[in-house]
C-alpha cells in the first residue's frame, strides 16, 4: 500500500506543479502585455524590471492558480485511472475507496495549511511589493497614501479623523481629534498637521476647544502635545489600510476601531479580511469537489472530467466574486462570502455527478 500511496501522490503532485507553472507563466505574460505601452514609453525598464513586476503580480493570483491546479490534477488522475480500468483493478484487489482518497485528502489539508501560513507571512510582503512596484512603475492610484482616515481608540476614548497620512514622514494632515468623556465631548483638537515622535504625537498650529461650566474655552498653540492620544502610526500606514497586506493582529485591531466609527467601511473591510483569511481553504475545497465528481462515463472520460472541473471552478470563483461584491455593499452579512460559494459549488458538483451517471 505504501507503493500505491507514493504512486498516487507522485502523479497528483507532478500534474499539479506542471499545471501551476503553466498558469503562472500565462498570468505573468498577461500582466506584461497589459503594461506593454508603459514599458515601451517609459525609461529605465529593462528585462529585470519587467520580470520583477510580473512575478510580484503573481501574489494576487497564486492561491487561485494553486486551487485550480489541484482540482485539475486530482480530476485528471482519477479520470485517467477510470479510463484505463485501473480503478476496477484497485477495487478488485480489495482496496476501498476510503483508502484511495485518504492520501489525496491528507495532501490537500497539508497544502491548505502551508498556503495559509505562507499567505500570512511571505504572502503579505509579496503583495506589498507588488503594490510598491505598481506605484513606482505606473503610478497606480490605489497605492497612494490613505485619505479620509477615521479611527477610534475605545480604551482612551479618542476619535481621530485626518485628511491624509504620509507614511514616509509619519505625518497626519489636517487631523481632528475628539475625546469623549462620560458620553459627552470633553475636548476637540484641530491642527494643520501632526508628527509622530517616540514620546507620542505632536500637533502643530493647533486649536484646542474644551467645554466647561463657564462656557467653551478656545486656545491656540503653535506646538501642542496631547498626552493621552497614543494611537500607533502603523494603523494609519498605507499598507495597513489594505486587508490583503495587513498582519492579522493589526487587522483585527483596526476592524474593532473601524466598527465603531464607520460601519459601512467596516462591512467592506471585514469582507476583504474574511476572503483573505479563508482563501487558502479553496485548495481543500477544490480537491474535495474533484473527489466528489463522477468518473463513470461510458465514453470520453477524460474530456468530460476536464469539462466538469472547469465548470465547477468557474462557478466557484464567479459566485465568490458576486458574494464579495454584495457583502462589501452591506446587502448580505460578511460571513456569506465564505460559506455561500462553497455551498453552491458542492450542490452543483452533486448535480453534475448525478447527471453524469446517465451519460
Amino acid at each position: 500500500m505504501r507503493i500505491f500511496t507514493r504512486y498516487t501522490l507522485a502523479r497528483i503532485v507532478t500534474t499539479m506543479v506542471s499545471t501551476f507553472l503553466i498558469f503562472a507563466f500565462l498570468v505573468m505574460a498577461v500582466e506584461t502585455f497589459m503594461h506593454l505601452d508603459s514599458y515601451i514609453a517609459g525609461d529605465g525598464f529593462g528585462p529585470a524590471e519587467v520580470v520583477a513586476y510580473a512575478f510580484s503580480a503573481l501574489s494576487n493570483y497564486y492561491i487561485l492558480l494553486l486551487s485550480v491546479s489541484c482540482l485539475f490534477s486530482v480530476s485528471y488522475f482519477l479520470s485517467d485511472m477510470s479510463a484505463n480500468n485501473e480503478l476496477i483493478a484497485i477495487y478488485g484487489a480489495g482496496t476501498s475507496r476510503t483508502r484511495l482518497v485518504f492520501p489525496i485528502v491528507l495532501l490537500s489539508v497539508v497544502l491548505s495549511v502551508l498556503v495559509f501560513l505562507f499567505n500570512e507571512t511571505v504572502g503579505t510582503a509579496w503583495k506589498d511589493a507588488n503594490i510598491r512596484l505598481g506605484a513606482e512603475y505606473f503610478g497606480q492610484s490605489g497605492t497612494s497614501d490613505p485619505t479620509n482616515i477615521s479611527l477610534y481608540d475605545e480604551g482612551s476614548g479618542y476619535l481621530v479623523h485626518a485628511r491624509s497620512y504620509g507614511k514616509s514622514d509619519m505625518r497626519l494632515y489636517s487631523p481632528t481629534v475628539v475625546k469623549s468623556q462620560d458620553g459627552a465631548i470633553g475636548m476637540r483638537l484641530d491642527a494643520r498637521y501632526a508628527d509622530y515622535r517616540p514620546e507620542g504625537w505632536t500637533f502643530y498650529d493647533a486649536k484646542v476647544v474644551i467645554p466647561g461650566d463657564g462656557g467653551i474655552f478656545l486656545t491656540f498653540y503653535p506646538v501642542y502635545v496631547e498626552e493621552g492620544f497614543s494611537i500607533e502610526p502603523e494603523l494609519f500606514e498605507s499598507r495597513n489600510m489594505r486587508m490583503e497586506t495587513m498582519d492579522a493582529s493589526s487587522a483585527l485591531d483596526y476592524l474593532q476601531r473601524l466598527e465603531k466609527v464607520n460601519p459601512a467601511s467596516y462591512q467592506e473591510k471585514m469582507t476583504e479580511f474574511l476572503s483573505r483569511f479563508f482563501e487558502p481553504l479553496s485548495v481543500l475545497v477544490m480537491s474535495s469537489i474533484a473527489l466528489m465528481m463522477n468518473y463513470t462515463f461510458k465514453k470520453n472520460i477524460l474530456l468530460f472530467s476536464i469539462v466538469q472541473s472547469l465548470v465547477i471552478a468557474v462557478v466557484y470563483y464567479v459566485s465568490d466574486m458576486i458574494f464579495s461584491i454584495v457583502a462589501r455593499q452591506g446587502m448580505v452579512p460578511a460571513c456569506t462570502v465564505v460559506f455561500c460559494p462553497l455551498l453552491l459549488t458542492v450542490l452543483l458538483s452533486l448535480v453534475i455527478s448525478k447527471v453524469g451517471k446517465r451519460i
